[in-house]
């Protein structure tokens, strides 16, 4: 149920934002604005809407992918491949301050809904593209999904204990969420913040690719101070230092040591019963660090996960468990941030679903609206951007505008 009182209390409270996007980057991007006040119109073709809607596993009558995505939206069907429907879109953007789209360079160009264009029009609005390789160079038409992008950007390859081993699938989609969807909402709130003072909108290019380059600060200092990149298993983070790795345990389960301060690795040889091992914090010398490494590893494989956790997990020495996605969700330090909380569905039923994040003290993020039905809210608004009644039916007379799917009570 909408909590138009809450919104209003939220920081991103009056910032309007038209949503072009498809499935993942975008998807997540602007439910994190919606999270926090922003009025999300989310346009969708008619004919389907979001893919997202359809992505399999479906509970209920409900893709649990596109539940992830999409809470505190409202939902346009509208046929932008019409000049009817790009005529209403124009009108509705005169509304809005951003606008986020997902498509290959050159497709909102060809609708005559390009960057340049809108933004000559409409010198406030904050214009977010997200595609795979950038809106220019070789590759800015190429295909691609978020492993293309980790491949591209030498990430896939470090992803790897050592270098005779075969790199290996990310657990979670880097590109799209920490290469994609972040760096959106970083752009759009930079923009904003810039216009409060020059007035002006701009054009936020996000490129997957360069983004997930990005994401590997250390190793790509390494690879442009000592022309040589590192390999998988070298960096001090990536394997290359013993005090910092994950070893396995009698019960075949795992343990994080990452005891990188000499004051943290003193405290844990202490309480292992190795003093010996001190003076090794920081070896350079690949034999020592190898035989160190080895030692660690038949100690950690003496006792089970629960004992070394029973052991030093109270301890100051950096040390903790590798838990399941199930583990994790129920851990007591999850529950007690609200990390998992209740959620509408489309269908009015209760699910569990992640609480909105980064937590800020003045304002916390309540449940306004559950993701929406195709279409639910196209009536009102286009009756917001200034259509009449007369207009909107016209609209729906020539299928541009389907009738609205609406909610049961």
């Amino acid at each position: 149920m909408a909590d138009d009182g809450a919104a209003r209390r939220l920081p991103l409270a009056g910032v309007r934002v038209l949503d072009l996007t498809r499935l993942l980057p975008g998807g997540y991007a602007t439910q994190l604005l919606a999270d926090w006040g922003a009025d999300v119109i989310k346009l969708e073709d008619p004919r389907g809407g979001d893919p997202a809607r359809w992505s399999q596993p479906i509970v209920d009558g409900t893709s649990i992918y596109y539940l992830a995505l999409n809470r505190n939206k409202r939902s346009l069907a509208i046929d932008l491949k019409v000049p009817a429907g790009r005529d209403a879109l124009l009108r509705l953007i005169a509304t809005a301050d951003v606008l986020m789209e997902s498509f290959r360079p050159g497709v909102m160009e060809r609708l005559g809904l390009g960057p340049q264009t809108l933004l000559a029009r409409f010198p406030r609005l904050i214009y977010c593209a997200i595609t795979g390789y950038g809106q220019d160079g070789p590759a800015a038409q190429r295909a691609g999904h978020d492993l293309n992008y980790l491949g591209y950007a030498g990430l896939l390859d470090m992803n790897r204990a050592a270098p005779e081993d075969a790199p290996t699938l990310p657990p979670t989609q880097i590109a799209d969420l920490a290469g994609g969807a972040l760096p959106a909402v970083m752009g759009i709130l930079a923009a904003l913040v810039s216009r409060a003072t020059t007035g002006r909108g701009d054009m936020v290019d996000v490129s997957m690719l360069d983004c997930s380059l990005a994401l590997q600060p250390l190793a790509v200092a390494l690879a442009l101070a000592a022309g040589n990149a590192p390999r998988p298993g070298q960096p001090q983070l990536h394997g290359g230092d013993p005090v910092y790795g994950i070893y396995a345990t009698s019960d075949g389960r795992h343990i994080t040591l990452a005891a990188l301060e000499p004051k943290f690795w003193e405290r844990f040889c202490q309480l292992v019963n190795h003093p010996e091992w001190i003076p090794l914090h920081g070896v350079t010398d690949p034999a020592r660090r190898e035989r160190l490494r080895h030692d660690l590893a038949a100690l950690f494989a003496t006792r089970a996960q629960a004992e070394w956790l029973a052991l030093l997990a109270d301890e100051d020495v950096c040390v903790g468990p590798v838990l399941t996605l199930d583990e994790a969700l129920a851990d007591p330090q999850i529950q007690a941030r609200g990390m998992v909380r209740d959620a509408e569905t489309g269908n009015e039923q209760l699910t569990q679903a992640l609480a909105p994040v980064p937590h800020l003290a003045s304002a916390a993020p309540p449940p306004r609206r559950p993701p929406p039905l195709l279409g639910e809210h196209s009536e009102e608004i286009l009756v917001e951007a200034g259509l009449t009644k007369s207009e909107i039916a016209a609209l729906r007379k020539a299928g541009v505008v389907p009738a609205a799917t609406r909610r049961g009570r």
